[in-house]
């Protein structure tokens, strides 16, 4: 079977007739190719006869971000609008569309976008961070690129001229791009993950847009987080247990030891669908909402476009590491500028370094307008708000406290030191609206005999081996119900590691 045609829909001979009436030139397709897929897409190559290669793209539903087919197809339009307008209107490096369609009713067969393929490797082959992010004794499948200091203070310098750009250009409402018939582009609903990734676009009471204010677009986002909270799936994410880190660990089996640990613990009793969980994320979105009046910029309030899935994936790069091209550009919404002043992390857990951040700032403030020091300090705010609204991070614990940190440091009074969040989420909890809240998502939660029944099935194998997960487990779980200051981060795994040694399986 050749690959290209795992769509039984898709039609190869219609296709290649389409590139060679655009292009002039007869070209091919290696069928024996397995399709490339990404989080939203899967790709083929078209080859010319002189050597140039074609990108053709397609919504990839089974491997999507949990959206129905119509939200795939709706980001797949507004993404070819989106390119087109930036090569229309700025000199960001991006692919030229040829041709798009966000229907099966074409020629072709299947919804698609026909593009120029961005020259270069992708940034991801770069050891960007310059440090193993990998605990001792960890081997990686593949040996990343070196690259200097120097290489990667001129990429964010880049990259600050790029978002210096992208500023150049103001919209009046936030929301998605779109190309009208006659050639014009407008603003229409907001296809941003936090209102459609991971069954967002079933939750019918969201407003999606196109919003004329930064209140009214960051309270709709706060929404979509709460409403998530109370309906949807909320594994693996478990407030005051956030997902183990590799860098946390100084070695290969620690890391694997606090993963099993941190699994064990979240196996005992309801932990992410259980309703406690749950008003844990819905208390969260009522302390975004509070801080909002503090994060709003100070700009006129027009609107810019920003690339919200910035990762090292989808960047190019020459020998040289000048940008060649930034790919991916479906989910890309305008908003408050305040977006696009966030120092991109290029999808890494940690922070960029405080030269990376200088050299963004820099280079942006040559390309734009002066921006005022308080939206350089929301920016920062506004990286932790979006991570925390779309529900996509490994750490929404450590999130929310850098946000709350960020937000009230400022305050007359100053924060405490330390904040104990989990006693700020137990005294929030204890409102008579909590209190309702909590009885109305209880009534969704497991049967004792069910939960009893599940953790059987998963700790057998391990009883049966004389392990200690189970017990280990359930004394957390004990202390959690007990302290509500309790929180299941790293510190803790390595003390347990530390106190009674790793679990055997």
């Amino acid at each position: 079977m050749r690959e290209v045609f795992k769509n039984p829909k898709f039609k190869l001979d219609s296709l290649l007739a389409l590139a060679e009436r655009l292009r002039g030139r007869p070209c091919k397709c290696d069928t024996s190719q397995s399709p490339k897929s990404g989080c939203m897409n899967w790709v083929i190559f078209v080859t010319f006869d002189d050597g140039v290669d074609w990108v053709f793209r397609s919504p990839d539903i089974a491997m999507s971000h949990m959206m129905s087919e119509e939200s795939a197809c709706k980001m797949l339009v507004s993404e070819a609008a989106t390119l087109k307008y930036l090569r229309a209107h700025t000199s960001v490096p991006v692919p030229e569309v040829y041709s798009y369609s966000g229907s099966k009713d074409n020629d072709i067969g299947i919804p698609y976008i026909l593009q120029s393929k961005v020259v270069g490797r992708a940034l991801a082959d770069y050891a960007w961070t310059g440090i193993s992010l990998q605990p001792s004794g960890y081997k990686s499948p593949w040996q990343l690129l070196p690259m200097s200091d120097e290489d990667r203070h001129k990429i964010m310098s880049q990259l600050g001229d790029i978002m210096g750009r992208l500023s150049e250009i103001r919209f009046e409402n936030i929301g998605s791009l779109f190309e009208d018939d006659h050639g014009g582009y407008f603003i229409g609903e907001c296809l941003s993950p936090s209102f459609i990734w991971q069954w967002r676009d079933s939750l019918e009471e969201l407003d999606r847009g196109p919003f004329s204010e930064e209140c009214q677009y960051l309270n709709s986002l706060v929404h979509a987080l709460s409403c998530h909270a109370k309906e949807l799936i909320m594994a693996p994410h478990s407030f005051f247990a956030p997902i183990p880190e590799s860098f946390d660990y100084p070695t290969r089996d620690g890391y694997i030891a606090a993963g099993r640990r941190w699994r064990d613990f979240l196996a005992v009793g309801s932990k992410p669908e259980g309703s406690k969980n749950r008003l844990d994320f819905c208390i969260a979105a009522q302390f975004l909402g509070d801080m909002i009046p503090r994060l709003t910029s100070t700009a006129d309030g027009s609107f810019t476009l920003s690339h919200p899935d910035l990762h090292l994936g989808n960047i190019f790069v020459d020998g040289d590491f000048n940008i060649t091209g930034i790919i991916d550009w479906g989910s890309t919404t305008s908003g408050p500028i305040t977006e696009l002043l966030a120092t991109p992390t290029l999808g890494s857990s940690l922070p960029p370094t405080e030269s990376q951040v200088v050299a963004f700032r820099s280079s942006f403030e040559l390309r734009a307008m002066k921006i005022s020091p308080g939206d350089w300090e929301k920016a920062d705010g506004i990286r932790h708000f979006s991570r925390l609204v779309r529900l996509l991070s490994k750490q929404d614990y450590v999130y929310f406290k850098n946000l709350y940190e960020t937000v009230w440091k400022f305050q007359e009074d100053g924060l405490p030191d330390p904040v104990n969040y989990g006693r700020l989420f137990h005294e929030r909890a204890q409102q008579e609206s909590n209190k309702k809240l909590l009885t109305e998502l209880r009534e969704d939660d497991d049967l004792e005999e069910e939960i009893r029944e599940r953790e059987k099935a998963t700790f057998r194998y391990a009883e049966e081996n004389g392990s200690d997960s189970l017990a280990v487990a359930r004394k957390l779980t004990l202390m959690a119900e007990m302290n509500p200051g309790f929180v299941a981060d790293g510190r803790l795994w390595r003390w347990i590691e530390d106190a009674v040694g790793r679990p055997e399986y």
